[in-house]
């Protein structure tokens, strides 16, 4: 009878492992981690250096007035396409005007002394000097009836380029000043992309580098662009140098002032361990890892050194071996030794 009971308790409690032993598992399988992975290979990929910075225009003429005047009219505003020669603004001429009408009256009587006088001279009736102080008077007539008119068309502002309105600094009653920009033109037919490379960076890149540039406000629009311009000159506080990166704007979509995104390619080629960028991660000590997946589905943190950065991913230098399941999407809801799901 006592044998009896030992055998129902002994069947009680391997009933009662089996149920929990089947209920964790289904817990572990339901609490498990749905992740994506990709195998670690050896790649062959270009190098890329990658920037942000800001759209300018190619090309910026400043107008100003030649003389000090009291601005009667602007014909144009800011973002309107202007010609060459087109007028842009005028400054009240009433003085100007009347002073130019005066000199054409001085010149006039000037010039008519001197036909009169002419024939006198030359059948010796009027002296050698009084025929010089004639002509000197007309040349004198001449030359300020042309300053007069030299000032009466520097009343007037016009385009010395095709382009764009950039920006409008006058309106009409305003005193306008020489030398202080009234109007300025931009031309955006061909704009840089103007972005700062490290000092440990600039000697890496040359005239010539094709690049790929990136515009969020464009709906993140690639365009191709070409290395034009590299700074000589460093910034004294975050040592950057200036390069520009010439892009034809065909449609003139691309406005100055947008910020952009700029890849540099390289000529260079590494083979080694690449994975993807967005599967390293970098924890409260500012080093990097991934995660990568046991035989067991288990999540592991792995430390690794990384390179350089290529357009296929992040290099990896150490810390990781061929075939390793790195995670690539799930990571952040991870923990190390979490159970994990593949899902792809």
């Amino acid at each position: 009878m006592k044998n009896k009971k030992n055998l129902l308790v002994i069947f009680f409690i391997g009933n009662v492992l089996s149920v929990w032993g089947c209920s964790s598992n289904s817990g572990d399988q339901n609490n498990a981690v749905k992740v994506q992975v990709e195998k670690v290979k050896l790649a062959d990929a270009n190098q890329e250096l990658a920037y942000s910075g800001t759209i300018e225009e190619s090309e910026t003429i400043p107008l100003s007035f030649s003389s000090v005047g009291t601005v009667s009219k602007v014909y144009v505003s800011e973002g309107a396409f202007v010609k060459k020669g087109q007028l842009l603004a005028t400054l009240d001429n009433a003085t100007s005007q009347n002073t130019y009408a005066m000199m054409q009256a001085t010149e006039q009587q000037a010039e008519d002394a001197y036909n009169r006088l002419t024939p006198m001279h030359k059948n010796g009736n009027l002296s050698d000097v009084k025929y010089v102080e004639v002509e000197t008077g007309l040349q004198k007539a001449k030359a300020a009836a042309a300053i007069a008119k030299k000032n009466l068309d520097d009343c007037n502002l016009c385009a010395t380029t095709d382009g764009f309105i950039g920006k409008r600094s006058i309106d009409p009653g305003m005193t306008a000043m020489p030398n202080l920009v009234s109007i300025t033109i931009v031309k955006i037919h061909k704009v840089f992309a103007r972005v700062s490379v490290s000092e440990n960076e600039i000697a890496l890149i040359h005239k010539g580098q094709k690049a790929n540039i990136t515009i969020g406000a464009l709906g993140s629009a690639h365009y191709d662009g070409v290395v034009e311009e590299i700074g000589v000159v460093a910034d004294q506080i975050a040592h950057t140098y200036k390069i520009k990166i010439g892009i034809t704007n065909k449609d003139l979509s691309i406005k100055p002032g947008m910020i952009c995104s700029a890849t540099i390619e390289m000529p260079s080629v590494v083979h080694g361990v690449v994975v993807p960028s967005r599967s390293v991660m970098v924890d409260e000590l500012g080093k990097n890892f991934v995660y990568i997946v046991s035989s067991q589905n288990k999540a592991m943190r792995k430390y690794i050194v990384t390179g350089q950065l290529l357009d296929s991913g992040i290099e990896v230098q150490e810390g990781l071996q061929i075939n390793d399941s790195v995670v690539v999407a799930g990571q952040h809801k991870l923990i190390d030794n979490a159970s994990v799901q593949i899902v792809n």
